[in-house]
């Protein structure tokens, strides 16, 4: 079986609970199946579709404690560029950032981003998104344990910011995509491309991204997989006189239905044992592509996130057992010359995700005149 299946597998196990998770057990690739499942739940019935689904995973907390909801947001903070490379501006000059999230099994997921801005040029963006699914047993299709070996995600991301003026600024963003997991390699390249609309005056910004546009230059096993292509549109405001910016997200523009066939969403009548599929309504697949966000900021060394997806709270519920899932939050403080974040967010009922963040800017190291 080749491993490029391996999201699909893994989607497909989650679907069907116990059954199908113990089904998959007996594979060669099972355990990496199981780890990938933290790191990826939240985008499953999407990110089980395509290659390099870890492009999609919010790891920085500011960005994560509103469920990603930052492509509009426009406080010039460094990892809002990594993320909508249209917002990468003067503000982030010499800004640097590190973000890690620590998960069970040995999973790790890290980041890093710096900005450089020049008079002439615009602002630029260096960083990379690093997973890494710890070590892993490696098993016949007997359950014999042949070893380990290790799976790793890696993405090198260059971007670029210019204003255009006052109201438009434009961006985008490089990417360098490399997969390993145990023999099996994979290359890819791809870009996003993003505009911000703003009017400072009253506070409020849109912004419209196209993300994942690209290929897989080398594939697993020969087989040619999509990349996650994505098309987000976003809204916030920051009221005058109350430090609290709301952001709201359309995700996923590029894909109307994000429904799939839930093997769990049956229901047999007791007498005639005839079996109906609940379908989802129109209103709930209209709010799979929205999610909430909100930030309160009392003062400039001290900020809160709670953030809400409607698509991670359908998609990763379940009947028997009562979850937040979709749900995030976050807090940051700045002590001294750092600015220190965290976010908690809630993939699925297998626990919860926490992320931890790190940012500072060189100019505070500087000699001030």
């Amino acid at each position: 079986m080749g491993i490029f299946h391996f999201n699909k597998i893994l989607f497909t196990a989650f679907s069907t609970q116990e059954n199908s998770i113990l089904a998959i057990m007996q594979n060669k690739y099972s355990s990496i199946l199981i780890a990938m499942l933290f790191c990826v739940s939240s985008y499953a019935q999407i990110g089980g579709s395509s290659v390099y689904s870890f492009l999609k995973v919010p790891i920085a907390p500011r960005v994560a404690g509103v469920a990603g909801n930052v492509v509009a947001n426009t406080d010039g903070d460094v990892n809002f560029g990594f993320w909508n490379p249209a917002l990468i501006n003067e503000k982030m000059n010499g800004a640097m950032s590190l973000s890690l999230t620590p998960m069970k099994g040995g999973v790790f997921l890290g980041e890093a981003a710096y900005s450089q801005t020049f008079k002439k040029a615009g602002s630029f963006l260096v960083g990379m998104k690093y997973v890494n699914y710890g070590e892993i047993q490696n098993t016949n299709s007997q359950a014999q344990v042949l070893g380990t070996f290790r799976a790793s995600d890696y993405a090198l991301q260059f971007g670029y910011g210019y204003r255009l003026d006052s109201n438009f600024q434009v961006g985008a963003s490089l990417k360098v995509i490399n997969s390993s997991y145990e023999t099996y390699n994979s290359w890819g390249v791809a870009m996003d491309f993003s505009g911000v609309y703003q009017i400072p005056k009253s506070n409020f910004a849109m912004a419209l991204i196209f993300r994942n546009l690209g290929l897989q230059l080398t594939t697993f096993d020969g087989t040619r997989e999509k990349i996650p292509v994505q098309v987000d549109l976003g809204l916030s405001t920051k009221f005058k006189h109350v430090p609290l910016r709301l952001n709201v997200l359309f995700e996923n523009l590029q894909q109307m239905d994000l429904t799939y066939n839930d093997p769990n969403a049956v229901s047999t009548d007791p007498v005639t044992g005839e079996v109906t599929v609940d379908s989802p309504s129109a209103l709930n697949k209209m709010l799979r592509h929205v999610s909430f966000g909100a930030e309160l900021a009392p003062s400039k060394k001290f900020n809160m996130q709670i953030g809400y997806s409607f698509r991670r709270s359908f998609e990763m519920a379940i009947p028997t057992r009562r979850s937040s899932a979709g749900l995030t939050f976050g807090l940051g403080i700045k002590v001294s010359k750092f600015r220190i974040n965290y976010a908690n967010t809630n993939m699925n009922v297998a626990g919860r995700m926490n992320h931890f963040g790190i940012t500072t800017w060189l100019d505070e190291f500087g000699s001030k005149k």
